[in-house]
């Protein structure tokens, strides 16, 4: 069902029953629809913009109402909305992170509102700090697909094998030879109707025979290499691990220069997480049996790295009950957690080393590096934040590699993509297949 009934409500009750008064009265999150009136920037507050939206149902939403029959709600007159939008919020439009600048004075909009922030003063005016701010066009393509007659072609049009990036899922990018080559893990997004075909490009690997997908491609994902061939990427060859499950997914999370020597997080549904190795002679050798990496606390461990003299040092991701810590182990030394710089009450994954011992991980959905003894926010260029997740440095610290999301129909369809060292940050972030190395 679409989620459009519950947004109604939502905005119908914040518009009425409060008292008026001039200080803000809290009130529960709920999304905010509505024109955009106007923005100011606040000179007290440097890269902040509080941006006007005049309440109401966008005119795409009434049409819907009015062809399936449903009664569409008078929304209390003149209700204004003043939004904050920080250097932290999430700037969505074509389906893609993107500045305040795009979004112009009448554009339809859809303010998702950080926690706690939403407030009342008197009964005409809300307050509210964007956490996400979509214009509605891309809202209503990702939240509410189905009160579509039609998806746009260009959601399916990225279904090319022969290309990196797809409609499905790629993640886990892993550059070796100075990212001339990447390992990377790719999957099928199941479709939002049951009857339609999954998201993807259906790649070398993800049938079982021909016309028939293996269990795990729809959902979930297997390792693929490519290569830099001087004038274009190779298309994604699967990487062949003996002995997974046929509903298993699995991504390599760490690999040596010489492609020698891997380790593998395997994920099998209802099962806990593991961590296995494999080794081969050379670079040209069909990988050996996956063999099981006995680390503490032994269960639901995955994502690691090694590294150090002779890659003697493991850190790894401990998956606990819906979070998950990271641990280290070094010569001599057994295995445990990572300091509370580091590890704390939100889930800590996807360590990768850089420089320096310097240290790249995800904490929930922030990518953060803990360097010189901080822990600071991986930032792309741009006015409001551009996420991105599994930064993976090369080893001179050049060149970053990791995935940014696409905000497809109910699912978020995260491409791989890369960005070069500029200064003390990062350039522009460039989607593989357009990105030609040095």
């Amino acid at each position: 069902m679409p989620r459009f009934p519950l947004i109604v409500i939502a905005l119908v009750a914040v518009s009425c029953g409060i008292q008026d008064t001039t200080s803000p009265v809290p009130q529960p999150d709920i999304l905010i629809l509505g024109r955009i009136a106007g923005s100011r920037p606040l000179p007290e507050e440097p890269g902040v913009t509080e941006v006007e939206v005049k309440a109401g149902l966008p005119d795409t939403l009434q049409s819907v109402m009015r062809r399936e029959g449903r009664p569409i709600p008078q929304l209390e007159k003149d209700l204004l909305v003043r939004v904050r939008v920080t250097p932290d919020t999430v700037c969505i439009d074509s389906m893609l992170p993107a500045d305040l600048d795009a979004f112009r004075i009448g554009k339809e909009v859809a303010v998702v509102p950080k926690s706690g922030t939403c407030a009342m003063v008197g009964t005409k005016e809300l307050l509210a700090e964007a956490g996400e701010m979509y214009l509605f066009s891309a809202y209503q393509i990702h939240f509410l697909p189905r009160a579509l007659t039609q998806l746009p072609a260009s959601i399916r049009e990225r279904s090319d094998p022969a290309r990196i990036n797809s409609s499905g899922t790629e993640r886990t990018p892993l550059p070796v030879s100075g990212g001339r080559a990447l390992y990377f893990a790719a999957g099928l997004l199941p479709p939002g109707d049951p009857k339609e075909q999954p998201f993807g490009a259906v790649r070398k690997g993800m049938e079982e025979q021909p016309g028939k997908l293996g269990a795990w491609s729809v959902g979930g994902f297997r390792p693929y290499r490519v290569a830099w061939g001087g004038s274009g990427w190779s298309a994604p060859e699967s990487v062949v691990l003996p002995g997974l499950a046929a509903d298993a997914s699995a991504m390599i999370t760490w690999i040596n220069p010489a492609e020698t020597a891997c380790l593998v997080e395997v994920l099998t549904p209802e099962e806990p997480h593991r961590l296995f190795e494999s080794s081969r002679r050379t670079d040209k050798d069909p990988w050996d049996a996956l063999e099981k990496v006995e680390v503490p606390p032994d269960a639901n461990v995955g994502d690691a790295q090694r590294f150090g003299a002779k890659g003697g040092a493991l850190v790894w991701t401990h998956y606990i009950e819906g979070t998950s810590d990271m641990w280290l182990q070094t010569v001599g030394v057994q295995g445990q957690p990572l300091e509370p710089r580091i590890n704390t009450l939100g889930a800590e994954w996807a360590p990768r080393v850089g420089p320096n011992n310097s240290l790249y991980f995800c904490r929930e959905q922030r990518q953060l590096v803990f360097s010189g003894g901080l822990v600071r926010e991986v930032r792309l260029p741009g006015k409001q934040r551009r996420p991105l997740l599994e930064a993976a440095p090369t080893p001179d610290g050049k060149l970053l590699f990791f995935r940014v999301p696409r905000y497809a129909p109910g699912e978020i369809d995260w491409d791989i993509a890369v960005a070069a060292k500029d200064g003390e940050g990062w350039g522009p972030a460039v989607l593989l297949d357009e990105w030609r190395p040095q």
